[in-house]
């Protein structure tokens, strides 16, 4: 419900939320109160209903957590290297950037931020996470995301990327050479014994 509710923008309408999520409204409308009552929803004046500020909460223990455990290693990459440092997880068929170390005297932003969801056929380290899966799976991965191209050095074809895939796993890194994001290249390992 509460993806549901931030894939619509953070506001949506019962019957909207109802229809999105695949419930009956009843359902929907029941398990929303629950979510009021514990001020992780909010109603709005507009009879929507939004995203509540106890959600400021789960997510900044969250960050706190991977902060303690990863902040370390992420910024004595970022003081070796001189370059931002981003911590990604696969969400199910999506990338997800959990982490952000930026580095001071780097002036250039990329799209990146912490929270933010792409595929994983546009990224580094979606290539990176996906070099030791099974070919297979890889296949399935992208047949249910779709290739979508965001520039015109993205990979569109399953060929091109499983090709992609076998270099990072010789190489031991992979790379995004403008695929996300015009003008701008990334170099993404995976983390050994990181939880999948």
């Amino acid at each position: 419900i509460l993806e549901t509710m931030a894939d619509a923008g953070g506001s949506i309408g019962l019957s909207q939320l109802a229809e999105r999520a695949d419930l009956p409204l009843a359902t929907i409308h029941r398990l929303v109160r629950t979510l009021v009552d514990l001020g992780y929803v909010r109603q709005e004046a507009s009879r929507q209903y939004s995203l509540g500020p106890r959600l400021m909460r789960l997510a900044d223990m969250s960050a706190k957590r991977i902060a303690t455990w990863a902040g370390p290693a992420m910024n004595g990459a970022v003081a070796k290297l001189g370059e931002s440092v981003n911590l990604a997880v696969l969400d199910g068929d999506e990338i997800v950037y959990v982490a952000q170390s930026q580095a001071a005297n780097n002036f250039m932003r990329m799209f990146t931020e912490v929270g933010r969801r792409t595929l994983p056929h546009t990224t580094a380290v979606g290539k990176a996470i996906l070099a030791d899966r099974s070919e297979s799976e890889v296949l399935a991965l992208l047949k249910r995301t779709g290739m979508p191209q965001h520039t015109e050095q993205t990979l569109t074809k399953p060929a091109d990327f499983l090709e992609s895939l076998a270099r990072a796993r010789s190489r031991g890194y992979a790379l995004d050479e403008g695929e996300q994001e015009l003008g701008v290249r990334c170099v993404a390992v995976a983390v050994p014994g990181a939880p999948q």
